[in-house]
């Protein structure tokens, strides 16, 4: 199968920036578009039980979206033809199924951790989640 269309989760851990640098180097390889994504986690909990309001997740998109441009620009740089994307939603189902059937993706690659320790506790990890529940390949990378 030769993949037309990476994603990249991002979250700013090192095992991200591995994934990111793993999916850059497919995208070369088999000259795929790639989709660098950054999630704003909107934790419904939170906001009712703290009142956090829809203009704190968006003044978090946007300085997020100031951190995927250096990925950007990178793979611009490498001649790969990229999309970054900030995206307010849940990590899971937005790496899962929202982004992928959006962009008709057909490779996730994500790194093995990104969830904070109570979060993966609790919830699971983002990557095990990703794995059961997208119909797109999924890479996770250490």
């Amino acid at each position: 199968m030769t993949y037309k269309n990476i994603l990249v989760g991002l979250d700013g851990s090192d095992q991200a920036d591995r994934a990111f640098a793993t999916g850059l180097s497919l995208a070369k390889i088999l000259s795929a578009e790639l989709h660098i994504a950054w999630v704003v986690n909107r934790d419904r909990g939170m906001a009712s039980s703290f009142g956090v309001s829809e203009d704190f997740y968006q003044d978090l998109a946007k300085k997020v979206q100031k951190k995927v441009q250096p990925y950007v620009a990178k793979a611009e740089a490498e001649g790969v033809k990229v999309f970054g994307h900030t995206v307010i939603g849940n990590i899971k189902t937005v790496l899962s199924k929202d982004l992928p059937e959006e962009h008709d993706i057909d490779l996730i690659v994500i790194g093995s951790t990104g969830a904070n320790a109570v979060e993966k506790m609790l919830q699971g990890s983002h990557s095990g989640y990703v794995i059961s529940h997208s119909s797109s390949d999924v890479l996770v990378v250490k």
